[in-house]
């Protein structure tokens, strides 16, 4: 993410931005190359394959003035790692990149790739991270997620770790 891209993030985290609804938008899977070129422009960690890529399309205009195809934003989910507890099989994924247009806000966009994903795969358990220097992760908790700790790295970033347990 380039200088530019961090300045209108932060107009963004100011109230400064452009709004899509995502009933306005149509969630498809994409594929490794554009989901990757999405990343390395818009995610501050940059890209990752991933093995579940999702866009988040304008379907309808509406006031934000961006033309209908246009891709507004990028979500990545991990393959399933599995366990037995309980006598069954448990199927977790973990939520990799979640990123839009630096200045616009997908209104519902996040939820919108989540329900496409959890009906694609039927987890059991999704876990994700956030960045603590840039969210609180409210975000995760309105969509259902509830806090699991946090991770400290060596430089002194931290992020905050949130689950949602689906079955």
């Amino acid at each position: 993410m380039d200088r530019e891209q961090i300045e209108l993030r932060e107009l963004a985290h100011k109230g400064v931005f452009r709004s899509v609804y995502a009933r306005n938008c149509t969630v498809r899977r994409i594929d490794a190359a554009t989901a990757c070129d999405f990343l390395a422009k818009y995610h501050l960690i940059g890209p990752l394959k991933g093995r579940y890529r999702y866009g988040l399309f304008v379907e309808k205009p509406g006031r934000s003035g961006l033309p209908a195809g246009t891709l507004v934003a990028v979500s990545v989910f991990s393959a399933a790692r599995t366990w037995q507890k309980e006598g069954r099989t448990v199927r977790s994924f973990e939520w990799l990149r979640a990123a839009s247009l630096p200045d616009v806000r997908a209104c519902g966009g996040m939820g919108k790739m989540l329900e496409a994903f959890v009906a694609d795969t039927h987890p059991d358990d999704i876990m994700s991270y956030a960045d603590a220097s840039w969210s609180d992760g409210n975000v995760y908790s309105r969509l259902g997620f509830k806090p699991d700790g946090y991770k400290t790295f060596p430089d002194g970033s931290c992020s905050l770790k949130f689950r949602l347990k689906l079955s």
